[in-house]
């Protein structure tokens, strides 16, 4: 079993520290303290095969009901893109096409012709729903 960090635990299961905490003091991350380079640090174990935390389990419900595409940009300018992930700490949109923005805008009513085309193409390969009202 892997152990990480707190931090590098947060990271790796998108979740924030505080969360990551939580699960170690209800029982459902285990987490041991070890020596580390500056004194006793506590390291997770990390769960083997898929894990998810409930709160992240009710946002990608939530996620489901939404559009996957949204504007990059507050002007709502440019290319509409799919979101792939956005990250649990900050608001950080992660698209199919490899671009992150700060914050994500609604794209409600945009025409198709204004969809990134490697967010299209990746969409495509992946067999993802490309309907902008799911």
């Amino acid at each position: 079993m892997e152990r990480v960090t707190i931090l590098e635990a947060s990271r790796r299961l998108n979740i924030s520290q505080a969360t990551v905490r939580q699960h170690i003091r209800d029982g459902s991350l285990v987490a041991h303290r070890e020596e580390g380079p500056r004194g006793r640090i506590w390291m997770v174990e990390l769960p083997e095969g898929e894990w998810m935390d409930s709160q992240k389990e009710q946002f990608l419900q939530l996620a489901e009901s939404l559009s996957p595409w949204w504007f990059a940009t507050a002007e709502r300018d440019g290319d509409v893109h799919y979101v792939e992930d956005i990250g649990i700490e900050e608001i950080i949109p992660f698209f199919l096409c490899g671009q992150t923005s700060r914050n994500i805008w609604t794209a409600n009513g945009h025409d198709e012709s204004q969809r990134c085309a490697d967010c299209v193409r990746i969409a495509v390969e992946r067999d993802l729903p490309m309907s902008s009202s799911l």
